[in-house]
């Protein structure tokens, strides 16, 4: 991957700045010129900014995913157009619950490159890998200041991890910051096939004051079709 220094998108204003060397009445002023300028470093930085977020989005994201449309999903993955209705119209917050191997992860992703692709900023964590990426030794000293302020946040296979007191802590934050806000949130989570068990299962493990807040208001969609499974018979 090139990249180009941010100064190159300034060349524009280094050509108007010589343009002006002779005083007119037509000349802007210093403060203009310098305002003027500011204003595009700051684009520049912003798009640069864009750019490497997608670039991080993509090289984490597991190959197997890569292709996850909605056009891809069984009717089951996607009930009523649920799941691709939801970035356009759906609750702030996303809960995809169920059995294992239904395609719950695949439908998140369906979501989060539709999202990508829309030039929007998505961070994707398995809940193991964020817990990693938010203690104070972690390779990723930004994970937390990413994960509440990112546009989507897919939080994959919670349940998976440890659970301590510690981790209780930075979730609740993670997601009481993101609903003060109103930042969208996609939880995937193996529980059981009804809404009620998702309940139970997740404040057992949790805590209410989280649940509370990731059900309050938030669509709760249980994946409960058959396994997603290709098993090779031949080779």
């Amino acid at each position: 991957m090139t990249t180009t220094p941010i100064r190159s998108d300034l060349a524009a204003w280094q050509a108007r700045i010589a343009r002006h060397a002779t005083i007119t009445d037509d000349t802007p002023t210093l403060e203009q010129l310098q305002l003027d300028a500011d204003r595009a470093e700051l684009a520049a930085i912003q798009s640069r900014q864009a750019a490497n977020r997608a670039v991080v989005y993509t090289r984490r994201r597991p190959s197997r995913y890569a292709t996850a449309t909605y056009d891809r999903l069984r009717t089951d993955q996607n009930p009523n157009g649920k799941v691709s209705r939801w970035w356009a119209t759906g609750p702030r917050t996303l809960v995809l619950a169920g059995p294992t191997r239904t395609g719950k992860t695949t439908a998140a992703y369906a979501i989060a490159n539709d999202v990508h692709h829309q030039e929007q900023w998505v961070m994707v964590w398995t809940a193991a890998d964020l817990s990693a990426a938010l203690k104070p030794d972690s390779a990723e000293p930004l994970a937390y200041d990413y994960a509440t302020t990112c546009p989507l946040l897919v939080i994959d296979d919670l349940g998976r991890e440890r659970v301590t007191d510690w981790w209780l802590e930075q979730l609740q934050r993670i997601v009481d910051h993101r609903c003060a806000h109103e930042r969208r949130l996609i939880v995937t989570t193996n529980t059981g096939a009804s809404a009620a068990a998702v309940y139970d299962e997740l404040a057992e493990r949790y805590g209410h004051p989280v649940v509370e807040r990731l059900l309050d208001g938030g669509g709760l969609l249980v994946l409960d079709g058959p396994p997603v499974r290709q098993v090779t018979a031949e080779w």
